[in-house]
């Protein structure tokens, strides 16, 4: 254990020097946009959230090439996440950077106040599309009062859990890990925390429900597993170690603000793994082939679909009820 902690408390990040990069490694001072731009390697990376629109081994979730490549960063007409997603990344971005210190937040965010001069601040009075304008010009992404009330609130909560006073969410925050896979893709991930003495990784998740049902839905349609799954190869590939825990710290973003903390098994990072790897594949010869196929793949002819056998037998049920 003594020779582990050595190993890990050696591998201080490096300071990015704004160039792409090129050796393998934990890097900090990243700005998230670059992180997710198509120039932050020398060669084509990918993330586990671009992986996971790519490619889900469940079949009741939907993901694709063209899933991914509409969205993608060397996507020259790309399109813009919508609203609702939109709300939901700005929200859990903002949330990461106030709850894990960071102190770059008022050089990232400006917080819209409610009124300015009297007159109401949005972009239909004259003084709030002058504010709007100025926040916009200085790169500040806008939180509205309700964002940042949820932002404390789930602080609030988050606070109380034992396990987090006792140093759960500690670590280098949001350093960025890079490294090549055999197949020459670049992958990446940006841990909340990396841990400087252990290697029990933990994500914060907003979420609407702590329910357990609804956690084990989340996991399973937002692909989580193979977050972890991504996690564990990038472990395995810089520090040279295997991923001892990975954890996902879940907070309601609606009040009370519950949280619930939960461990993923082996199981299911080795099943994260093995589909990051059909993933990466898939990527890689879209890539090579320049096409980003749909769910449908290279498939040319139609399919018959009948509807499920419960379905089935309950209209024939209620066709014989109400031919009588």
């Amino acid at each position: 254990m003594a020779q582990l902690v050595k190993t890990l408390t050696s591998l201080e990040p490096i300071p990015w020097d704004g160039q792409p990069i090129k050796n393998p490694g934990i890097y900090n001072g990243i700005p998230i946009e670059a992180y997710h731009s198509g120039e932050i390697c020398v060669e084509p990376s990918i993330s586990s959230s671009h992986l996971r629109k790519i490619y889900s081994p469940h079949p009741q979730v939907t993901a694709s090439p063209a899933h991914y490549w509409c969205r993608s960063p060397y996507n020259p007409e790309r399109s813009v996440e919508d609203d609702e997603e939109s709300k939901a990344l700005l929200l859990g971005r903002a949330a990461h950077h106030l709850l894990f210190a960071q102190e770059d937040f008022r050089k990232s965010f400006a917080i819209r106040p409610l009124t300015i001069n009297g007159e109401s601040c949005n972009r239909v009075t004259r003084q709030g599309k002058l504010w709007h304008q100025r926040q916009e010009d200085a790169g500040l992404t806008i939180i509205t009062q309700d964002q940042l009330a949820a932002i404390k609130g789930i602080g609030r909560e988050l606070f109380k859990e034992s396990l987090v006073q006792r140093g759960l969410l500690n670590g280098n925050v949001e350093c960025s890990w890079f490294w090549k896979h055999a197949s020459g893709v670049w992958l990446k991930i940006r841990p909340d925390a990396s841990p400087k003495d252990s290697l029990n990784y933990v994500d914060l998740k907003l979420t609407r429900s702590i329910m357990w049902p609804s956690l084990q839905y989340t996991i399973r349609d937002y692909g989580y597993f193979m977050q972890a799954g991504l996690v564990a190869m990038g472990v395995k590939a810089i520090t040279g170690q295997n991923l001892e825990t990975f954890s996902l710290v879940f907070a309601e973003n609606t009040e009370p603000h519950c949280i619930e903390i939960v461990t993923f098994k082996d199981g299911d990072i080795k099943r994260g793994v093995d589909a990051c790897e059909i993933a990466i594949a898939k990527f890689n010869k879209c890539w090579v082939e320049k096409r980003w196929p749909g769910p449908r793949g290279d498939r040319e002819e139609a399919q018959w679909i009948e509807m499920t056998e419960f379905d089935q037998k309950r209209i024939d049920e209620q066709i014989v009820l109400d031919r009588k």
